[in-house]
């Protein structure tokens, strides 16, 4: 019988996916105003320094999930659209997947045959890593907007 609850876990990693984009968006810009407000401050070379160090590296977290995201947004949507899955032949479709995947060395041997449900947290924890990079971002940029006075 065919698992009728698949295309909805696909379609809810997608959303999630969708909105982690978005997030990580969000925080690379917040890095580049951390970034230009930093460069504003003229005499408080520390702080300057400091806040440009902490955009930066919440900068380089958002934009490697950006990367993971982009990547796994294609995968669930050809797992999507892929005709075998339409046939409802889940376990087919999901081992041609984890082939592709240890082929390009990005999954090891343990992942392998994981059940759409933890293949689909597994986007929502990239959901909530970039959100939680995008608010520490958005954090630091309004206290040295608070701290400059703007």
């Amino acid at each position: 019988m065919r698992d009728q609850s698949i295309p909805f876990l696909i379609a809810a990693a997608r959303g999630a996916l969708e909105a982690g984009y978005w997030a990580s968006a969000v925080a690379l810009g917040s890095a580049g105003a951390g970034c230009w407000i930093a460069a504003g401050w003229q005499h408080v070379p520390l702080e300057r320094v400091l806040l440009a160090s902490v955009s930066i590296m919440f900068g380089v977290a958002a934009l490697w999930y950006a990367v993971r995201i982009a990547i796994d947004r294609r995968l669930f949507a050809a797992l999507a659209d892929h005709p075998r899955l339409q046939e409802g032949e889940v376990d087919d479709t999901l081992a041609g997947l984890d082939e592709a995947l240890i082929a390009l060395g990005w999954i090891n041997a343990e992942k392998v045959r994981r059940p759409p449900g933890a293949r689909v947290r597994g986007a929502i924890r990239l959901l909530w890593g970039s959100v939680v990079i995008a608010i520490m971002q958005w954090l630091v940029v309004g206290i040295a907007i608070a701290a400059r006075g703007l």
